[in-house]
């Protein structure tokens, strides 16, 4: 009797040990819990074990939000397993760099914001550090400060927001306080630009960038999707650092429900380079997720005014045509753009030779040196401030191709979307999708 009495205290036991790991999170829906990324795979009943987990929504560092059903059908599978094959090795987390006495550096939303300490207490020992940290989107913060995830200050600030309109960009980011990293030039500050999307194979290896043009519709290059189905693709919304889970707000996956590619996109031109992705679900808009505007119908007068705007392209491609190392943040390019005639002479001069023909389709930008979008960048956006604005913008290309990268007086080639501004309506009214005014 005695060893059926000990063997339910260690099943019981194990299986606390293992439910432990889940959590309740605010990032997760109802049926869904806390938990981490390989319990998620390994309890996974989906039979598309190369997709991942049911949902690859993060809620916590190295965690993600798991079906409970799922967790819940595993656990009772394993019930019967010894001790020896449940035991699992615990990956050791990495100490926090130290800033001062009592003081660590952590990611900002793990740290309370705008502390103050009126009782006096501490006050013979300020908690001020001239130590800086080490890595962008960590701060020093004093322990007893440190919150989990559910109690972080940016949690209250997305349930805050209030969205106003498409192509609003934060161009301080959305850090509230001062950020002493030293950012490179080319580097977008987090949150900046709202609405770039990394689509990712479903074995999370990331694909090509994006628009979100609305809650549930993404804009992107066709060439870049020539391989793939529905059933093969993820898109990330409110990404910035592929290869970190430490910004102050999470980003959104979405599975495909639909790929409308341009039936005139040719796959060797690339002609009509342009696709629309139709989102399973829409996406939450929340301070780092909002979509870009769509530019007017294409004109001479709308092409005067985007001549004279301020353009940026944005993206997660490698920064040199002899490297093909994806850069890890999104790197931002202050490009100006090229008139059609002049794009075309500028191209003639490289191996297109003097007979190639800038099809209308096509739309030009850079040609400064060391500053272009390259490998890993298509389907990443080309856009313009709108006429009498500074922050707000418009899309204006989608990155397709170019003859080199980084080298003076050889713009880069984007899909020319004001161009094929009739066929996104069109498929847009097709999906039943009302636009926001803008």
């Amino acid at each position: 009797m005695s060893w059926l009495i000990s063997t339910i205290f260690l099943l019981l036991a194990l299986s606390s040990a293992t439910k432990a790991q889940d959590t309740v999170s605010l990032a997760c829906r109802a049926n869904e819990l806390c938990t981490t990324i390989q319990r998620c795979l390994d309890s996974d009943d989906s039979g598309r074990m190369g997709i991942g987990p049911r949902s690859s929504r993060y809620c916590d560092t190295r965690k993600v939000c798991c079906d409970r059903e799922q967790l819940e059908s595993w656990d009772r599978s394993q019930g019967s397993m010894t001790r020896a094959s449940q035991t699992k090795t615990i990956p050791i987390r990495e100490p926090n760099q130290s800033c001062g006495v009592n003081l660590e550096c952590v990611p900002r939303k793990l740290c309370r914001d705008n502390y103050v300490n009126d009782n006096g207490a501490t006050l013979i020992n300020p908690r001020i550090s001239t130590i800086p940290c080490s890595k962008s989107l960590y701060r020093c913060c004093a322990i007893d400060q440190q919150v989990n995830e559910t109690q972080s200050p940016y949690v209250s600030h997305a349930q805050n927001f209030v969205y106003k309109n498409c192509g609003y960009s934060n161009p301080k980011g959305l850090i509230p306080d001062d950020d002493k990293f030293d950012y490179p030039e080319d580097v977008s500050i987090f949150g900046e630009f709202p609405w770039n999307v990394a689509i990712f194979t479903g074995r999370q290896d990331f694909l090509c960038g994006g628009t979100l043009i609305h809650p549930q519709l993404v804009l992107t290059s066709s060439h870049n999707l020539v391989n793939d189905t529905v059933n093969s693709l993820v898109a990330r919304v409110g990404e910035w650092d592929l290869n970190s889970l430490n910004e102050p707000y999470a980003h959104q996956s979405s599975r495909i429900k639909e790929i409308i590619m341009h039936p005139e996109f040719d796959p060797q031109s690339l002609y009509n380079d342009i696709a629309l992705l139709l989102l399973e679900e829409p996406v939450k808009l929340s301070p780092h997720i909002q979509p870009l505007c769509l530019p007017p119908l294409q004109t001479p007068q709308v092409i005067d005014q985007l001549l004279s705007a301020n353009c940026f392209a944005t993206g997660w491609g490698a920064k040199a045509s002899r490297t093909a190392k994806l850069e890890e943040v999104l790197k931002r390019l202050n490009l100006p753009l090229v008139e059609h005639e002049e794009c075309q002479a500028k191209l003639r001069n490289t191996r297109l030779e003097s007979r190639f023909r800038l099809r209308p389709s096509f739309i030009c930008a850079g040609g400064d040196p060391d500053k272009d979008t390259c490998k890993g960048d298509g389907g990443s956006p080309l856009f313009c401030t709108m006429p009498g604005e500074m922050d707000r913008y418009q899309l204006v290309g989608i990155v397709s191709w170019g003859v080199e990268c980084g080298v003076e007086d050889i713009p880069a080639v984007y899909a020319n979307v004001p161009y094929l501004r009739n066929w996104i309506d069109e498929k847009i009214r097709g999906l039943g999708i009302t636009m926001q005014a803008q």
